[in-house]
């Protein structure tokens, strides 16, 4: 690359927009080949194009002080040692590492110019097999994500490890790892970042790495310290018919790809938990023990999900530092996956009982959504739980009057029950809970309560609210969006306003008001959660 190229991709990098070798390649005669539906995606570190049947990633001339691409020759390394590491698990999706030409002014894929990149070549996926578009969809049951957990296994059976690995299993090697994830968040905390939350994490880890030394040592001995994919989250899968691509695994720096095979399957737990899917991230770690028949892993499953939740922080806290980028996005990923480290370390009871009722159209929902994967909660919604049962599809909408067919009020009460025992069975597992449901009657209320004294779990009840012409808004709104699973309409709101019996009789109940900004809201029902302390129902 001429040193007038290089100039020119760092400044457009600067400046946020990309070089004008990457719009080249938006163009369709650049390829070699058929190149429809063209797209370009940004991370902090690469562009990737899609053409047709292919994909192109190009590294950033960037230096992060972690990963240093700033001259060429370091960006062609990391795109063969790219290639090398992810063909271990996705041999047929990584084709190689190609030129990037320039004859005439003229960019393109291969062809017989002067080389000005490399890139990264691979199979083109599709796109509506990516685990975060399933997960959008509402279409990853719990047998994709134990698929899932028996590749990882295999794969973690068969990696390197040995001496050169084990020694980034040491808890020098973690502490060095964390010290540097701090570091490089400071500029952050304080506007950004929440100070208590860093200096609570911060605390955790430090603890963790002094009390449980032998542990850590065990791990190394028994051979758990894997070359692994280091970068196992949700976007780094796809569901492909019935095969499972664990693809961009991270290839430039050993001392994060090598560790404990508990952080690889804590990474894409977190995830799934952040996706508000805590169950299907607990399917997955219980299929992955029952695989590898590691069964400690567990004891340091929140350790690792800690820590892989604030590298997710620090991502997107690089990507506000980039010119150009959605900021309100990535400070609203920043500040989620940091609540998210916070809770693993103790922020939250675990396991704790929350408890989000109110009348149709609160709020409820989007509250509970938000908390559930903010704070790694366990989601049960009475909506969902009632379709189940009446084997009806989520968002296919019931007609009914009040109170008949599956509103009938023998079926809410088995409804309401079947959500007591599904709570039941992962509180005993020490999974934290948020139950979702109007929750209108007193009886049902003292079920959830006699509920949390049996098992000896702190107990919130967050109560939401909103004025009416927020609430006939939304139903309004919900009428046109196929996706609610809700069927409260407006035509049933006076009859589900007279039968809704106020939870006067819990002093202790948190009411949240969510007309206003959903951070304010999620922050208070947050800080009611948290304050949930000690072994009885209601303890605030």
């Amino acid at each position: 690359m001429t040193t007038s190229c290089t100039a020119a991709l760092v400044n457009a990098h600067l400046l946020g927009d990309p070089p004008p070798l990457i719009h080249a390649l938006l163009n369709p005669a650049a390829f070699p080949h058929p190149a429809t539906d063209i797209q370009m995606h940004e991370t902090h570190i690469s562009w990737v194009v899609l053409a047709g049947a292919h994909a192109y990633k190009i590294k950033k001339p960037v230096d992060f002080g972690f990963l240093d691409f700033s001259t060429r020759q370091q960006r062609d390394a990391d795109n063969t040692r790219e290639v090398t590491l992810n063909r271990r698990l996705c041999p047929d999706i990584y084709l190689g590492v190609v030129p990037v030409t320039m004859q005439g002014g003229f960019f393109a894929i291969g062809g017989a110019g002067v080389v000005q990149e490399t890139a990264v070549h691979m199979r083109r996926l599709p796109d509506d097999g990516m685990l975060p578009s399933l997960l959008t969809r509402d279409q990853v049951p719990v047998a994709v994500v134990q698929r899932i957990a028996r590749t990882l296994a295999h794969f973690h059976a068969h990696a390197a490890t040995g001496d050169a690995v084990d020694a980034w299993g040491s808890p020098e090697a973690i502490t060095a790892n964390w010290e540097e994830n701090f570091a490089e968040t400071a500029p952050f905390v304080g506007e950004i970042l929440l100070t208590d939350r860093v200096a609570a994490i911060r605390q955790y880890v430090e603890t963790t790495l002094h009390g449980a030394r032998a542990m850590f040592a065990e791990r190394v001995a028994t051979g758990h310290i894997r070359d692994g994919h280091g970068d196992l989250h949700a976007a780094s899968i796809c569901v492909e018919g019935r095969r499972i691509h664990l693809f961009d695994c991270l290839e430039f720096a050993d001392r994060y790809r090598c560790a404990d095979v508990a952080a690889d399957v804590a990474f894409l737990a977190m995830d799934l938990d952040h996706f508000g899917r805590a169950d299907l991230a607990q399917g997955f770690v219980d299929a992955y023990i029952a695989e590898s028949g590691d069964d400690d892993l567990k004891d340091l499953l929140d350790f690792y999900r800690c820590y892989r939740a604030y590298v997710r922080c620090k991502v997107a806290c690089l990507r506000i530092a980039e010119h150009g980028t959605d900021e309100a996005t990535a400070i609203a990923d920043a500040r989620s996956y940091l609540d998210l480290a916070w809770a693993y370390a103790g922020g939250i009871p675990r396991p704790v009982l929350a408890v989000v009722m109110g009348l149709p159209a609160t709020g409820k929902t989007t509250v509970a959504t938000a908390l559930a994967g903010r704070l790694g909660l366990i989601h049960l919604s009475s909506d969902r739980v009632r379709k189940e049962r009446g084997h009806v599809a989520l968002t296919t909408h019931q007609s009914t009057a009040f109170g008949q067919g599956m509103y009938d009020p023998a079926v809410t009460r088995r409804t309401y029950a079947l959500l007591r025992r599904r709570a039941a069975r992962y509180v005993r597992r020490g999974c934290p809970v948020v139950l979702d449901a109007t929750y209108g009657t007193l009886n049902e209320r003292a079920a959830v309560l006699r509920l949390a004294r049996r098992l000896r779990v702190p107990l919130c009840v967050l109560v939401c609210q909103a004025d009416d012409r927020t609430i006939m808004a939304r139903l309004a709104a919900r009428s046109l969006d196929p996706s609610v699973v809700s069927d409260a309409r407006i035509d049933l709101w006076p009859a589900l306003h007279a039968a809704f019996v106020e939870p006067d009789e819990l002093p202790f109940r948190v009411i949240v008001q969510t007309a206003g900004p959903l951070d304010a809201v999620i922050g208070r029902a947050i800080r009611a959660i948290s304050e949930a302390r000690g072994g009885k129902a209601g303890s605030m």
